[in-house]
């Protein structure tokens, strides 16, 4: 278990400047949140972690008089000489919903320390002002989160009576319900499927089955209801979900040619969990795309070579590939041919979003990407849409001390 430390002495913070600390305003921040004289000042408590110009953190408002108080997720960045923040998400009640806030603060150096001091404001809410003091250091644990059988498995499927393969998403949800998604590399479209399932803990087995297609782009096409128990174990850095599977055509009463699933799902650390959410947020922000992080792999050196071509039928997809929020491939229509990018992996965990330009003529726009790192070449198969983009955690292989 590895554990950073970020320490920063209070008796100190009088005697340097902002300057001195402007790159860095990790820390316990106190303070207050108000909405104008006449209003009831919220005492306002946030923990942020900053790493570049990237913030995220958690905070929570209270009016203890009332006994009112509600937690939230914050994602942000420096900018010049303030920090931009933002409540993207209410961690904390369920109801009622409280304003999500947007603030701008500027850090100051003054007598009792580092003060963050500036405005906010909010859709449908009065603006106000709010004043944070760093009170302490924070100290943070990089400890891997639980397993969790729910939530998406990204993978594919194969049928033994087809030459090619399909794109197969699982997002599992409470009680034994939740939806499959599939996409053909050749004609057929994409479908959606209910999902029924039950998770066996003692022998590490999921029984899948898909008892009806919910929605379909093509609805001339029959799509297989597929019913499979699967192994999962676990990896270096995933957890894999796989085994057979069989099942009647809809519609029909004749069987489909039977297959194979292979499902992953990454293996994540909190603070890497919060890289992430900083890293795609301004993203998510511009394209307005929500990024789904399905695969994750490790590679050996920080050169790798990035492959991109259409491994299904060619329909005319266009894609952008971003790395780390820069843009290395632009509007390029992919093909057979695999186009190659040479890229240097500067971070110890790399972000690699999918962004479709347009769904081509069969939706969505499914791409397969090779990584090669100079030891060993994987490849995946990544799906976008209009909607939602497909990402990939790519680890820099590090060495246990």
């Amino acid at each position: 278990m590895k554990i950073l430390y970020y320490f920063l002495s209070l008796c100190i913070f009088g005697s340097m400047s902002a300057d001195l600390l402007a790159q860095n305003i990790t820390g316990h921040w106190e303070g207050i949140v108000s909405t104008g004289k006449k209003q009831p000042q919220f005492s306002y408590v946030a923990d942020l972690m900053m790493d570049g110009q990237a913030i995220s953190g958690r905070a929570c408002s209270s009016l203890p008089k009332n006994d009112l108080k509600a937690c939230f997720e914050l994602s942000g960045i420096w900018e010049g000489e303030r920090a931009l923040l933002q409540e993207i998400k209410q961690l904390s009640p369920d109801t009622p919903e409280w304003c999500l806030k947007y603030m701008t603060l500027e850090l100051k150096s003054e007598a009792e320390g580092l003060v963050l001091t500036g405005t906010w404001k909010a859709d449908h809410c009065q603006p106000g002002s709010i004043r944070l003091l760093l009170t302490s250091g924070l100290e943070f644990t990089e400890q891997e989160i639980p397993f969790a059988i729910e939530g998406k498995w990204t993978g594919h499927l194969s049928q033994s009576d087809r030459d090619y393969g399909f794109f197969y998403q699982v997002d599992m949800k409470k009680g034994g319900n939740g939806t499959t998604f599939i996409v053909s590399e050749d004609n057929g479209g994409s479908a959606t499927h209910l999902l029924k399932w039950r998770y066996d803990s003692i022998n590490s087995q999921l029984d899948l089955l898909e008892p009806k297609v919910i929605e379909k782009t093509d609805d001339k096409w029959l799509w297989c209801l597929k019913h499979g128990l699967l192994d999962i174990r676990k990896e270096t850095d995933k957890f894999i979900m796989e085994g057979a599977w069989s099942g009647p055509l809809e519609e029909k009463d004749a069987p489909c040619a039977p297959g194979r699933i292979y499902l992953e799902k990454p293996i994540l650390t909190k603070v890497e969990t919060n890289k992430i959410d900083k890293d795609v947020y301004p993203y998510e922000q511009q394209y307005g795309r929500k990024v789904n992080i399905g695969r994750t792999l490790s590679v050996k050196n920080d050169k790798v070579k990035l492959f991109v071509w259409d491994n299904g039928t060619v329909d005319g997809d266009y894609v952008t590939l971003f790395l780390n929020g820069k843009r290395i491939l632009h509007n390029f229509k992919v093909s057979k041919h695999k186009k190659m990018i040479p890229v240097t992996l500067k971070k110890e965990e790399n972000i690699l979003i999918l962004h479709a330009e347009d769904l081509g003529d069969i939706p969505p726009n499914t791409v397969a990407v090779s990584v090669k790192d100079g030891k060993k070449l994987t490849t995946l198969v990544m799906n976008s849409n209009l909607k939602e983009s497909g990402g990939v955690l790519i680890k820099r292989f590090k060495l246990l001390e």
